[in-house]
């Protein structure tokens, strides 16, 4: 269980299986008991996997590019260390001020005020929520807290959620959540309103990874972290916990294929990450084939597709349950690329 993490604390090498050895030696096993039940090889293996499961896509393809011939990578955890250190920052900004969950619904209504016609169209849904601006200070209470708006200290710490983690120089450290579709934030993000953001699936991830990987059981990263100095703690974890290697040649050269979606609803993981991923396997790509082939050389084996308003892997007022496993089999095996 990743969420109740001690199994993690001093040991090695179940953190390198957590990380990315598992799913490795697990697909191995399931090609052999697979070729022996039927008595003739595989003629593709794929891999789906969305959150956790996008993040093992990643590490597989990344690491083991044999594996399968084609990947479908959701709403990944690309580099696991950043991330849980952006959920800290979530969880310490939220201390001071809890939102309880009968709030949600008032900071969803007035997002979505803000945002939904940003596109041309009022629909509820955001297509574009990187390009929405919300004015949370009209939503101050005037007098004493109210069920129907924001103490200062509630609104300070939305607005750090909504920008992201920042060192003490101001340098953006992670994405941020952008405003839109925050019904699902009680269990991401705010949990039950009260000290901490516990119990949120935010709050018990940061915990876990902070007390049982990197800083010792006893460590209370809301309260201790340093986000100027604490970070280089990452750095002996960087290569089993992230997925965040971008150069994908090995993958590509095996006429491996990659299809990437993420919810631009996502309260657990930020939509922008998945984008500077992207982005950076483009400018890979560019560096050896030259700037002007980057993004054909990168259509050829990876195509990333947006998905407005889902959330983490699911729900959404927009469209959240597809199967992404046939376009990929057209794909790979007869080299029709997925065009939306």
């Amino acid at each position: 269980n990743s969420l109740a993490a001690a199994w993690a604390l001093n040991n090695v090498q179940a953190q390198i299986n957590y990380g990315h050895r598992a799913t490795h030696v697990v697909a191995e096993l399931s090609k052999q008991i697979l070729r022996k039940f039927y008595e003739r090889n595989e003629q593709r293996s794929y891999f789906v996997g969305c959150s956790n499961g996008g993040k093992m896509g990643l590490t597989e393809l990344q690491k083991y590019p044999q594996d399968f011939d084609g990947v479908v990578v959701g709403n990944p955890v690309i580099d696991r260390t950043r991330l849980m250190m952006s959920y800290t920052y979530n969880a310490r900004a939220l201390a001071p001020a809890p939102i309880p969950p009968q709030k949600i619904a008032l900071l969803e209504k007035a997002t979505l005020a803000a945002c939904d016609g940003r596109d041309g169209l009022v629909d509820g849904v955001i297509d574009s929520p990187a390009q929405c601006k919300v004015d949370l200070r009209a939503l101050t209470c005037r007098g004493g807290d109210a069920a129907d708006c924001f103490t200062a200290g509630q609104v300070a710490a939305l607005e750090k959620i909504y920008s992201g983690p920042h060192d003490s120089k101001g340098n953006r450290l992670y994405p941020g959540f952008p405003p839109g579709h925050e019904d699902d934030y009680e269990a991401y993000i705010t949990g039950s309103g009260k000290l901490n953001s516990h119990p949120s699936g935010q709050w018990s991830f940061q915990d876990g990874f902070m007390r049982y990987f990197v800083f010792g059981e006893k460590y209370d990263a809301v309260a201790d972290f340093n986000f100027d100095r604490d970070i280089a703690a990452f750095a002996p974890f960087e290569k089993d916990q992230d997925a965040a290697q971008t150069d994908l040649s090995a993958f590509k050269a095996r006429g491996g294929k990659i299809m990437h979606y993420h919810g631009l609803g996502d309260p657990d993981i930020p939509a922008q990450n998945s984008i500077d991923y992207y982005d950076k396997v483009v400018a890979d790509q560019g560096k050896k084939h030259g700037v002007g082939k980057a993004q054909a050389e990168t259509d050829s084996f990876y195509r990333m597709f947006m998905v407005p308003a889902m959330g983490h892997c699911r729900r959404g007022p927009g469209p959240n349950t597809f199967d992404m496993l046939p376009a990929l089999d057209a794909w790979v095996d007869k080299g029709v690329a997925p065009t939306q």
